[in-house]
C-alpha cells in the first residue's frame, strides 16, 4: 500500500517542535518518609525516580552525588500474588507449603517433594525463596500447554527464556493444573535436583510509584530473610538497593518527564479530552528518540494498544497529528494495513501495538490506554 509523503503543511496553529528535554532527576535533600516523599514529588515534578536500566541508575547516582548515602527511590513492594503472564494476574488459586510464604524472597517455586510418587503423594506446595536461586522451571505455550524448560536459571532468566520460545512462566489457575506440572516434574527434572524444585510464574511484584515495571534490578545481597516494602539506593555500598520500613525518613529523587501512561480504558475522542483537561497533549511521535520514550512508557500498559495522537483525514486523505504536523517519521506495521486509508461512518486514529510498538489504524470508539505529553 503507498504510504503518504511526508508534507510541510499545517493543518492548525502548531505549537513549538523543538526537540525534547530528557527525563530530568531532581536530588530533594529532605528526610521524609517515602510515602511523604512520594507526595512531594508527584505535586512538584512527575513521581518519585523509575529506574529501568543501569545508565538510568548511573545518571541517578550522579544527580545524588555526595549530598546523602540512603535514598529514597520509587520501587514499592506489594504481595506475594502476582504471575508473569499479565492474562493471569486475577487468578486467586494458591497452594502454599506450611509457614509459607514466609518472606524469604520475591519469587515462587513449586516443590514436588523427592520425585518418587509425587502426585500421590499431594505434594506441589509452594514456597517463596529469592530470585536469584537457579533451578529448572516451567513454561506455558498458549498452543502446547506446560513445557518443561531448558536447563536450570534464575527466576528471571527462566522468565525470558519462556517468554521467548513459548508464551509465559508457568501460570497455575486450578487443583488440577497443580497436579498437571507435578507429573511433569516428576517425568522430566533431572535426578541430582532431590527436592524436584521448579520456578512457577507467581511472585511478589515491586512496582514503581508511577505504576511501571522494569525487570532491571540492583539489589544489595543480604542474609536478612525480613521483606521490608520500600527501596532505597545505598551509594556507599556501590548503589545498591536495599529494602527500608517505609515510614522512616531519608532524602530522596524526584523525576520530571513529558511523557505520561494514562491506564484508563478511553476512546480517541475522550483521551484527547482527558489530556488536554491535564494541560497536556495526545502524544506526536515524530521522530526515532520519541519512538524511543513511547516504547519505554507502553511496557506497563493494560491494554493490548495504546493512543497516540494520530488522526486520520477524509477530506483532505492525509494523516496527521494532534499537534497539526502531518506524518514524516513513522513505524506503521507492515502487516497491518487494515483501515490505513479507510474512510467509513468510524473516523480512524492511530495507536502503537505493544507487543512489538509498530503502529495501526483502529476506529476511534475503541478503548485502550493513551499517552499524554505536556505542551513544550
Amino acid at each position: 500500500m503507498e504510504r503518504i509523503t511526508c508534507m510541510s503543511l499545517l493543518l492548525t496553529a502548531v505549537v513549538s517542535s523543538s526537540a525534547r528535554a530528557p527525563r530530568q532527576y531532581h536530588f530533594v535533600n529532605q528526610k521524609k518518609s517515602w510515602t511523604e516523599a512520594q507526595s512531594y514529588c508527584r505535586e512538584k515534578y512527575t513521581d518519585l525516580v523509575t529506574i529501568s536500566d543501569i545508565q538510568e541508575q548511573n545518571d541517578i547516582e550522579q544527580a545524588i552525588k555526595s549530598s546523602s548515602d540512603r535514598v529514597w527511590i520509587g520501587l514499592k513492594n506489594t504481595r506475594v500474588g502476582f504471575w508473569s503472564d499479565p492474562a493471569f494476574y486475577t487468578e486467586q488459586y494458591r497452594n502454599w507449603g506450611p509457614s509459607q510464604p514466609g518472606g524469604d524472597g520475591d519469587c515462587v517455586y513449586m516443590n514436588c517433594g523427592n520425585g518418587q510418587n509425587c502426585v500421590n503423594n499431594h505434594k506441589g506446595q509452594w514456597h517463596d525463596v529469592d530470585c536469584s536461586k537457579i533451578m529448572p522451571f516451567i513454561c506455558y505455550n498458549a498452543s502446547k500447554g506446560f513445557i518443561p524448560g531448558q536447563g536450570e536459571k534464575s527466576w528471571t532468566e527462566a522468565q525470558k527464556y519462556c517468554r521467548e520460545r513459548h508464551t509465559d512462566l508457568a501460570s497455575v489457575r486450578n487443583q488440577t493444573e497443580n497436579e498437571e506440572i507435578q507429573k511433569i516434574i516428576d517425568q522430566n527434572i533431572p535426578s541430582h535436583n532431590q527436592d524436584n524444585q521448579v520456578w512457577i510464574g507467581l511472585h511478589r511484584l515491586w512496582v514503581w510509584s508511577d505504576n511501571s515495571t522494569s525487570t532491571f534490578t540492583h539489589w544489595k545481597h543480604s542474609s536478612d530473610n525480613t521483606r521490608k516494602n520500600c527501596t532505597l539506593i545505598v551509594i556507599s555500598d556501590e548503589g545498591r538497593w536495599k529494602d527500608e520500613e517505609c515510614s522512616e525518613k531519608h532524602p530522596f529523587v524526584c523525576y520530571d518527564d513529558n511523557l505520561v501512561l494514562v491506564r484508563e480504558k478511553k476512546t480517541w475522542t475522550e483521551a484527547l479530552r482527558r489530556c488536554r483537561n491535564m494541560d497536556m497533549d495526545l502524544v506526536s511521535v515524530d521522530s526515532e528518540q520519541m519512538q524511543q520514550r513511547v516504547m519505554n512508557v507502553t511496557s506497563s500498559a493494560l491494554s493490548d494498544h495504546v493512543w497516540l495522537g494520530l488522526r486520520h483525514s477524509c477530506t483532505v486523505g492525509i494523516w496527521f497529528w494532534v499537534k497539526g504536523q502531518t506524518v514524516c517519521y513513522d513505524q506503521w506495521a507492515s502487516d497491518y494495513d487494515i483501515g490505513l486509508d479507510e474512510c467509513d461512518q468510524t473516523v480512524r486514529s492511530g495507536a502503537i501495538r505493544t507487543r512489538d510498538n509498530h503502529w495501526i489504524s483502529l476506529p476511534e470508539t475503541e478503548e485502550i490506554n493513551f499517552i499524554c505529553t505536556k505542551y513544550m
